[in-house]
């Protein structure tokens, strides 16, 4: 079975307050097709000052 997708860092700076509770929400529930076998994870990582980083 092919299954397309990406793996990757992003990084956000700025003020992402009204962000945050939608990315800490796909964080616990994952997103997109293929969660049942494990994918659509990522972490949020705040490192402070305002700056953010996504692992996927």
């Amino acid at each position: 079975m092919k299954m397309g997708g990406f793996v990757g860092q992003v990084e956000y700076r700025g003020e992402l307050g009204d962000f945050v509770p939608l990315l800490k929400l796909g964080e616990r529930v994952n997103v997109g097709k293929g969660t049942g076998f494990g994918l659509g994870r990522y972490a949020v990582m705040d490192r402070g000052c305002g700056l953010g980083r996504v692992h996927g």
